[in-house]
């Protein structure tokens, strides 16, 4: 009589508590037929549920056991068994069990996709989700699961595809559209990204990650005003967030907003005073800005905290040579060559700053030096061979600007400076060739159709090519002196003197200064007759460049 009440209870509570559980188990033999549970085969089953139900995952494992032994055929007790290793974290042979279970329906394959996610097999989960959406395409955990695992394996399209489905089966959840919103964002669908944004601050404007990303993909768009509001916005809910506000700095300088910008850098450097970065920022935007006090005033506060960073020596560097303080300067990257001689910028300023007190061997001193320590040669062997030509000393600079063009033979700054470096020697058909050879790599390169189209107008030579050259300069840069010095001489080689004499003039009122501006509108007007106007011109280029013997020459000097 026991163990019939006891069976009895238990039928009650099924009844009650476990509708979904029958009498009448279906098995996959004949179509339509049942295979019914033997008593005992039963009463284990039903200790098994009564004991999940209870959470002793164990002692309902050992009952399906029981059960799954008597009658080995049964679906639903398959699946309670593999179930339960499942809870008891024995996942392997989980899934061995949901393997054998026929036919699957949902709850199967969700569980085998479970058991591959759970030992990173994500290519057998996606199989088994994709089994269960196959069954069920409405089923939500299955379509979040497939969004979640073609995430994990970076296929952000087809997680796109499972998120907005999820997203259509339930209501508003602001997780779902975030993370779809982020892969959107991924992908560069930057408008769905916006909109996806927007709708979950629609329903909670202050939703910090919706407020961020919103502010990332505005960026992204280039709707740069929008996105620094956004940032200003996230920075009320979090104002230590570095990031939000280094991307807020960024943007305000990047529209002009300078002002701004150092205000939020520096209020970040009060609210981290020990933020070494912080500082460096905010004195490298004073720089930017023309502020070299403030600048100043914030590299020094920062040397006392790391009195070895070469960057912040640098910076004083830098701005010594801006207040034209060359000795500071000079001391500054020396330091800054002493704590990192591999940094090209160090030797590069520190040899400008010899040239501009005219310490040219100094400087070539300091490039050599610098060929020893980096490995960008090409540029201190172009550096150098500029101060050998700032040196009149043209055959050691074309030595070194060869050797710099033949490491690098396309670089066209290099090849200017060679050929103008021929040019000044007087090898004018190397000259010539080196110009030549640098058109061949930049057609357009205006500096180099002005020079060259310039030197054929000197020797009086190929004009019509040199007109074509100077025009073609002149389409890129129209109010250039020197370009419109070039073509008024030009003409006037061609024998057109007054559209000369105009282009002379223009060029002249945009470089009152220069000498040889001066001497070709005086030329001119001495072929048209005009004496006393050309030696007005003379004069005042003899003020400008007072050992000029062909100028003495001309005024009988």
């Amino acid at each position: 009589m026991t163990k019939l009440f006891s069976v009895l209870i238990r039928l009650f509570l099924i009844v009650f508590f476990l509708p979904n559980i029958s009498f009448s188990i279906s098995a996959p033999e004949n179509e339509g037929a049942k295979k019914e549970l033997n008593p005992e085969a039963f009463e284990h089953f039903v200790n098994g549920d009564l004991y999940e139900l209870s959470l002793d995952f164990m002692s309902a494992l050992t009952e399906y056991q029981k059960a799954i032994s008597l009658q080995p055929d049964i679906p639903k007790i398959r699946y309670a068994l593999a179930q339960a290793y499942f809870m008891t974290k024995d996942v392997e042979s989980a899934k061995k069990e949901a393997l054998q279970v026929e036919p699957k329906d949902v709850r199967t394959y969700q569980l085998l996709g479970e058991c591959y996610r759970m030992t990173g097999q994500e290519d057998s989960a996606i199989w088994a989700y994709t089994l269960a959406e196959e069954q069920d395409s409405a089923d939500i955990n299955t379509l979040w699961r497939l969004a979640m695992l073609y995430q994990m394996k970076n296929d952000a399209n087809r997680s796109i595809l499972y998120w907005k489905k999820v997203a259509s089966l339930q209501t508003f959840s602001p997780a779902v559209h975030l993370q779809l919103a982020a892969l959107l964002f991924q992908t560069g669908s930057l408008a769905e990204a916006i909109s996806e944004y927007k709708k979950v601050l629609d329903l909670q404007p202050d939703n910090a990650k919706a407020i961020l990303g919103l502010a990332e993909s505005l960026e992204a768009d280039n709707a740069l005003a929008e996105a620094i509001e956004l940032y200003r916005s996230y920075l009320k809910l979090d104002p230590a967030s570095k990031p939000a506000r280094g991307k807020l700095i960024a943007l305000l300088y990047q529209t002009g907003r300078k002002d701004e910008a150092i205000k939020e850098a520096g209020t970040f450097s009060d609210l981290n005073p020990d933020d070494l970065e912080a500082k460096r920022r905010l004195g490298a935007l004073y720089l930017s800005s023309g502020d070299f006090q403030g600048a100043e005033s914030v590299f020094v506060s920062y040397l006392e905290s790391d009195p070895d960073d070469p960057q912040i020596h640098f910076f004083l560097g830098k701005i010594a040579m801006e207040k034209k303080d060359f000795e500071k300067a000079k001391k500054e990257f020396g330091t800054t060559i002493v704590l990192n001689d591999t940094v090209p910028d160090g030797w590069v300023n520190l040899g400008l700053a010899y040239l501009q007190q005219d310490s040219i061997n100094q400087a070539i001193r300091v490039y050599r030096q610098a060929m020893e320590k980096v490995k960008n040669e090409p540029y201190f062997l172009f550096l150098t061979g500029n101060a050998y030509a700032q040196e009149n000393e043209y055959d050691s600079a074309a030595v070194y600007l060869n050797k710099a063009s033949d490491k690098n033979p396309h670089d066209t700054q290099i090849l200017f400076a060679l050929g103008s470096v021929y040019e000044r020697k007087g090898d004018f058909d190397q000259a010539v060739a080196i110009f030549e050879r640098l058109l061949l790599i930049d057609s357009t390169d205006a500096s180099a159709l002005n020079y060259l189209g310039y030197m054929f107008a000197e020797k009086n030579i190929r004009l019509e090519e040199a007109l074509s050259m100077i025009k073609k300069a002149l389409e890129s840069d129209p109010n250039n002196a020197a370009y419109l010095d070039s073509y008024g001489w030009v003409l006037f080689r061609l024998g057109q003197q007054q559209e000369a004499e105009a282009q002379i003039k223009k060029a002249l009122e945009l470089m009152s200064n220069d000498p040889i501006v001066h001497e070709h509108l005086g030329d001119i007007y001495q072929a048209q007759g005009r004496i006393e106007e050309a030696k007005t011109e003379w004069q005042e280029a003899l003020k400008l460049q007072p050992e000029n013997e062909n100028l003495k020459m001309k005024l009988g000097q």
